[in-house]
């Protein structure tokens, strides 16, 4: 057994239904999820992430910057989301059937890890798009892609949540 803490897709739909009064769609696609250690995403995994994006050209800075007219905020959130994805399915590569036969264990086989993107409000005319993860407490942390850290939302933001996918 499995010293992840993970929590319930169903469970986790009531956890983000309870912090966002405001929300339109909560999407939760998986089973089960596995918590992240937060100073690691914060640290190793988004330095990772920000070198798995110079394959495709993309960096700081005026002329190679990594926010484009065809690149900004949802697909930051959403391709951070998507690496640490691949980097839970690498971590544990064995399939239901290989665990079955007892032969290899994975770190943990919650079909997911517990990193989303949210949609708010950010003025009468615009919206913005980071990522949402749970620390060990069920308190929501918002991080943003373009910087590579944590940051607070205030009380309004949180009320203008109004989509959020896991």
């Amino acid at each position: 057994m499995s010293d992840i803490l993970t929590i319930k897709g169903k469970d986790l739909e009531l956890l983000v239904n309870s912090c966002f009064l405001g929300i339109k769609q909560n999407i939760t696609t998986d089973n089960d999820y596995a918590y992240i250690d937060l100073d690691w995403v914060e640290v190793e995994a988004y330095l990772g992430y920000e070198r798995w994006l110079s394959i495709f050209n993309f960096g700081k800075g005026i002329n190679n910057s990594d926010w484009k007219d065809n690149w900004d905020c949802e697909d930051l959130s959403n391709s951070f989301k998507c690496y640490l994805r691949l980097i839970h399915a690498q971590a544990n590569p064995h399939t239901f059937t290989e665990g079955f036969k007892g032969k290899v264990k994975n770190e943990t086989d919650a079909e997911s890890i517990l990193v989303g993107t949210i949609f708010y409000r950010n003025s009468d005319r615009s919206a913005h798009c980071i990522n949402l993860f749970f620390d060990k407490d069920n308190k929501p942390k918002f991080f943003e892609p373009m910087y590579g850290r944590f940051i607070n939302l205030t009380d309004e933001q949180k009320g203008k949540v109004w989509y959020v996918n896991f």
